[in-house]
């Protein structure tokens, strides 16, 4: 769920069919915070339109305790954004990613 701009989560601990696949990559691309359920890529497409349309870095900050899934959500970021954006990434991509 949401808190503002602020996606709260909880790791379920198991596989969910389709909850990082490439359809829901495309499904959140270009949607405002609120208009698809709350999910990790919309808050980085978020960051990445505010870094876009007003130049300024943008951060995500990812917390929690051990176990709670936070390797796992940066790494969805990461995917998420270079899916989008990082056509030219090549093989750093695939590096930074495992």
């Amino acid at each position: 769920t949401y808190v503002a701009n602020i996606l709260i989560s909880i790791n379920p601990y198991e596989e969910i069919d389709g909850l990082y696949s490439i359809d829901t990559i495309k499904k959140y691309r270009g949607k405002s915070l609120g208009q698809m359920p709350p999910h990790v890529y919309a808050v980085a497409d978020k960051a990445y339109r505010e870094m876009r349309r007003n130049k300024e870095s943008q951060s995500i900050i990812v917390s929690g305790e051990s176990g709670a899934g936070k390797t796992e959500s940066q790494k969805a970021i990461l995917r998420y954004l270079c899916e989008n954006w990082g056509a030219a990434a090549g093989p750093i991509q695939k590096r930074i990613l495992e």
